[in-house]
């Protein structure tokens, strides 16, 4: 990995752009306009708070397969060790990654809506990208898809 910053897109929206250096840990939201389309990493996040300071989870295909940036830490899941688990009380779920049943990360995160608001938004993985990322995690297609080598903006 170069120590230049990449620009990912927002799962449920065009508007922002996370825009992020893998080395040195640097990391901003970003207007979606201000980066050429062309420019932008195949890969998804999620932000969850920007005050006291940017809390996100960020899904990025590199050369290495599919690498999850949350925080300072990376995860490179692998296919049959990496699973999530998602439990659902009230207005919150709690997210966990695991790695062959060892927590790796976990959140708390404000439930999402939606559904059936917009033709597109039909499921829970239309809208709620820890629970996409839940169902995805264990397809072999996953990481093949997020298998790509990563664009760096210039």
């Amino acid at each position: 990995m170069q120590s230049k910053p990449i620009a990912v897109s927002q799962f449920d929206g065009t508007v922002n752009l996370l825009k992020l250096n893998l080395i040195s840990g640097e990391r901003e939201i970003i207007a979606a306009d201000t980066v050429n389309e062309d420019h932008v990493s195949f890969g998804l996040f999620e932000l969850e708070s920007e005050q006291p300071k940017l809390e996100y989870l960020a899904l990025l295909a590199t050369p290495d397969g599919p690498l999850l940036v949350f925080d300072d830490d990376v995860y490179y899941p692998e296919p049959g060790k990496t699973t999530i688990d998602i439990t659902d009380d009230g207005n919150y779920s709690h997210f966990k990654l695991m790695d062959d049943g060892e927590l790796v990360f976990g959140l708390f995160y404000e439930s999402k809506f939606g559904i059936g608001l917009h033709p597109y938004n039909r499921t829970r993985e239309d809208i709620d990208f820890y629970y996409w990322l839940s169902k995805k995690i264990s397809d072999p297609k996953f990481y093949t898809t997020y298998t790509k080598d990563i664009e760096y903006l210039s």
